[in-house]
């Protein structure tokens, strides 16, 4: 790093830089001049692993279901997550929901005002915090997340690891040395917007407004700063989706706090070998023989549709088996419920249970 990058002089012409840009350049997004906690939190809490676009709507949606942190509060788990289904990450929709409690019961509905309190609420780390305290309070609080991570490292030049303990520990420094104390919110979010449409992973070095205030820009390695950590494998998951019909009702399942869609609703789902298909008596035989052995006698009708989706570190290739019920109780361990399809539209279940659950709905 240059002896310049992070004196006051440099400083200050960078957030000089930065306003201005942001005055011309700046996101038209929805929520601009929203600065109520809890639309705040509830659109950051959103935006953690998922993109502007995907957010807008559902922010929309749930919102309009649950306008106050106390209607959120009263509602039940199972509501919040029907809401929330689509967005991914569950475990995001479940704290929220603790997270109002909390804020409802020990808090009496106030909100405290800064961003060390606000990081105690369930699912809130120190990016949330700040951002809310600085959003909807005007706290200077300092903010890293993707975006500014991506410039903060270009303006540092910082080839070291970024996600480790020193190079988290070197942004959040930087980042408490840039913040302002007049509109740090505002602040904030033009730093965000700066890195989602100029300092991207492949930058627009010369629409940069800082580039004669970035070191990385100065020795020619903005293509390799920030380092680039190594993609997770990806693993292949062949399964079927078992479909029990009795009487007009489906069996559901509620999927464990420890499996891959903790909370939601879904159907009872095997595995399979790639290339098996339910046009194969083998692997009907080996349905038939995977159900019973979970207390379930079943009749196989039909294949509904074939599906797939990606889902974090999984790419998911689902067969849905029609099955009618012949005899039987469930132990497959997970809690279950024979429930009329009709109600299925009300339950909250993953982005392929609502496909399967479509596929019911059509006629044969």
């Amino acid at each position: 790093m240059t002896s310049d990058v992070g004196t006051s002089q440099w400083v200050a012409a960078f957030r000089r830089r930065v306003r201005r840009w942001y005055r011309l350049h700046g996101r038209e997004l929805p929520w601009k001049e929203d600065a109520d906690p809890y639309s705040v939190w509830v659109r950051e809490i959103m935006l953690q692993q998922t993109t502007v676009a995907a957010v807008v709507p559902y922010l929309e949606k749930f919102l309009d279901e649950f306008p106050t942190v106390t209607s959120l509060a009263q509602a039940s788990e199972e509501a919040v997550l029907r809401v929330w289904e689509g967005l991914g990450y569950y475990s995001r929709a479940r704290n929220l929901h603790r997270a109002a409690t909390m804020i409802v019961e020990e808090w009496e509905g106030v909100w405290p005002r800064s961003a060390d309190a606000i990081e105690c609420l369930p699912g809130v780390g120190r990016y949330t915090a700040s951002a809310i305290a600085s959003f909807a309070f005007d706290e200077a609080a300092p903010i890293v997340e993707a975006n500014t991570l991506r410039l903060y490292s270009r303006l540092l030049g910082m080839v070291d690891d970024p996600a480790r303990a020193s190079g988290q520990k070197q942004l959040w420094a930087f980042a408490e040395r840039v913040v302002p104390p007049a509109r740090p919110g505002q602040f904030n979010q033009a730093l965000m917007d700066l890195g989602a449409t100029v300092c991207r992973s492949e930058p627009l070095c010369e629409e940069c407004p800082v580039r004669l205030n970035c070191q990385a820009f100065r020795l020619g390695i903005t293509s390799r700063v920030p380092m680039r950590r190594r993609r997770a494998r990806i693993t292949e998951l062949h399964e079927t989706a078992v479909v029990i019909k009795r009487s007009g009702d489906v069996l559901m399942i509620r999927y464990s706090e420890e499996g891959r869609w903790p909370g939601l609703w879904g159907f009872p789902l095997i595995s399979r070998a790639r290339g098996e298909t339910l046009d194969q008596p083998t692997t009907i035989l080996d349905l038939v023989r995977e159900m019973r052995a979970r207390g379930i006698d079943i009749e196989f009708c039909r294949q509904l549709g074939e599906f797939r989706h990606g889902v974090t570190r999984f790419r998911i290739h689902l067969q849905a088996a029609d099955v009618s019920w012949v005899d039987g109780e469930w132990n497959g361990g997970e809690r279950a419920e024979w429930i009329p399809i009709d109600e299925l539209s009300r339950r909250p279940l993953s982005v392929p249970g609502r496909q399967v659950a479509q596929w019911i709905r059509k006629p044969a």
